[in-house]
């Protein structure tokens, strides 16, 4: 007999409304299953967090739940939010899930649900994802501001008033954003709804500079509905899998769609200081050679998770008779025909430069692994994200979703069903260990999304370079380093010379710290804990909520749907403190660990 999701969730949701009626947290963490997850968006704190297990959830709950006085709880009755059969094969279980909207202490609120059945019978949460949805009062603008019809009002001009509007950001923005990348432009077009005044810094001569400059063959490795924009969804027609140059122009113009206000060609003066009396930074930018002050009350780097390319510091590079470059000048295979390529790393970028490197006639291509990498198809990648990404369901409901399934909790089914996915990529598998290719998925087999987070590289989504390493035209020396050049390549850990004409490092990147403590300063960076990757409850340290110093907050990201879904809580965090409903002192963040 088919489920009855609407009677589970219902009942459900009953007990709950019941539990904070009577303000019984007990009876809240008794609704999740023991091993379950709670994720709190901005609801129970200024916060969010992740966390697995009733006894932890009770304990969180019980500190905050008066103070945050959810009520008005209701079903979300719409298309693809109601309540609907929950099939969990990982689990061999069937399940309900649905959302929910409440209202509490800060304003409107929205929830997921993942339901399972207990030992004995009852329905209780794997999952329950809480989220500030707007602060009451300071609601998310639907449309562009500013660009209202007002034609047959006396006295009116919209672009007159649109430039004004523009000038006052120039001159005084409530926000400085360093970086018109995708994170930057989309956490720019979410302030602007949320009446931020916000201007956006860039170092190139025009937005999506930072695609143009990268390697030709570059594509987004994620499928469209995933790897779009906030506000503005690419065409019907787009290509699935987007070409680096399509990305810029994308981003050019949809900075101008969103109506942005970017300066490009400029960039931020190292050691801002930040005024704990006015709660101002006292910023000097530099726009085309010229310096100019600001004084916004918040500075965003959204300059990327990575820092400065790194290339190993090898002995007696001065002897090598060829070329050397990093990853990021690599133009493209044609000025490499008929060279010999060494490419050093074995990550992304790597097997991307060598594909392209054997398509441009190079007269060999030999790929340095120095440790093993996790790998998977494209395109068996690509159905697990188009099953989250549906293109029939809009893609701020399959944000939502999705963002509701806690990392941690990925973590684990990753671990779980490792094997399944060793066994879907079995075939690929085969053609790398063939041409010497070491794999892994973790020490902890967490499998190649959260090695992603946590790393930040050793892993290739594979698209035909399988292939080539199997038919050995990408040699793979794997297992060695390289140790110091010769005259002619080389000299490998294991004794052995490789001879290059081109040796192009696809090595990484040093760490973001070291890059923003040249930027902003030491003062400053001493009161920022860890950024980026992973902390205790699996969610992102430091980056789209508290980092440690008032006043400056850090947008990473590895993807656009994570721009997407936190540059919301980011912008409530931001709106909070523009009303003075928030301090900037009021909480702080040190390795991770936040305090309210």
């Amino acid at each position: 007999m088919e489920l009855d999701a609407q009677t589970i969730a219902n009942d459900w949701l009953a007990a709950f409304n019941e539990a904070l009626v009577n303000d019984y947290a007990a009876a809240l963490a008794h609704l999740i299953l023991p091993n379950g997850w709670l994720r709190d968006v901005l609801v129970f704190t200024w916060d969010y967090r992740s966390l697995n297990g009733r006894e932890k959830i009770l304990q969180y709950i019980s500190a905050h739940l008066s103070r945050a006085k959810i009520a008005d709880v209701k079903l979300n009755e719409s298309t693809h939010l109601a309540a609907r059969v929950l099939q969990v094969p990982q689990l061999n279980a069937t399940g309900a899930e649905f959302a929910f909207t409440f209202e509490c202490d800060r304003g409107p609120g929205r929830a997921y649900v993942r339901l399972l059945p207990d030992e004995d019978g009852t329905y209780r949460a794997l999952t329950v994802m809480l989220e500030l949805a707007d602060l009451r009062g300071h609601e998310e603008l639907s449309t562009l501001p500013l660009r209202d019809d007002l034609t047959g009002i006396p006295g009116r001009d919209m672009q007159r008033e649109f430039m004004e509007w523009v000038r006052q950001v120039e001159t005084n923005p409530y926000v400085l954003i360093v970086g018109a990348g995708q994170t930057g432009l989309q956490v720019a077009a979410r302030f602007k709804q949320m009446d931020i005044p916000t201007l956006v810094i860039e170092r190139h001569a025009r937005v999506g500079d930072n695609w143009r400059k990268r390697y030709p063959s570059l594509t987004l490795h994620s499928p469209k509905g995933h790897a779009s924009t906030l506000y503005q969804p690419y065409p019907s027609n787009w290509p699935d899998f987007t070409p680096r140059d399509k990305v810029a122009d994308w981003l050019e113009q949809y900075s101008v769609t969103q109506d942005l206000v970017v300066w490009t060609s400029t960039e931020m003066a190292p050691r801002p200081a930040y005024d704990h009396a006015s709660k101002q930074w006292d910023v000097t930018v530099v726009r085309e050679g010229r310096r100019i002050k600001l004084r916004p009350g918040h500075i965003v780097i959204a300059t990327g998770t990575l820092g400065k390319p790194y290339v190993p510091d090898l002995p007696s590079a001065d002897k090598f008779r060829g070329d050397t470059l990093h990853s990021t000048g690599y133009n493209g295979g044609a000025a490499f025909a008929g060279k010999r390529v060494v490419v050093v790393g074995a990550g992304n970028s790597s097997i991307d430069i060598c594909q392209d490197l054997v398509l441009h006639d190079a007269e060999s291509v030999t790929m340095i692994q120095r440790s093993p990498t996790a790998i998977v198809s494209r395109d068996w990648a690509s159905s697990y994200l188009r099953s989250s990404f549906p293109d029939d369901v809009p893609i701020p409901v399959s944000d939502f979703k999705s963002a509701s399934f806690p990392i941690g909790l990925v973590k684990e089914v990753s671990k779980a069903t490792i094997q399944a996915v060793w066994d879907a990529n079995r075939e690929v598998h085969d053609k790398l260990r063939k041409g010497g290719v070491q794999l892994t998925f973790g020490d902890d087999n967490q499998g190649p999304h959260v090695l992603g987070l946590m790393r930040l590289g050793g892993y290739w989504l594979d698209k035909g370079g399988a292939d080539l390493i199997a038919d050995g035209k990408i040699i793979v020396k794997s297992g060695v380093s390289p140790q110091s050049f010769t005259e002619k390549g080389l000299a490998m850990s294991d004794g052995s010379e490789i001879v290059a004409d081109v040796v192009i490092f696809a090595t990484g990147y040093i760490k973001m710290r070291e890059v923003n403590t040249t930027l902003l300063g030491e003062q400053v960076m001493s009161r920022v804990g860890k950024v980026f990757g992973l902390d205790d409850e699996c969610e992102t340290n430091g980056s789209f909520r508290p980092c440690g110093h008032p006043g400056l907050w850090f947008a990473a990201a590895t993807d656009f749907f994570t721009v997407r879904f936190l540059s919301k809580p980011l912008a409530l965090q931001i709106k909070a403190m523009q009303l003075c409903i928030l301090k900037a002192d009021d909480f702080t963040q040190v390795n991770g660990d936040s305090v309210n």
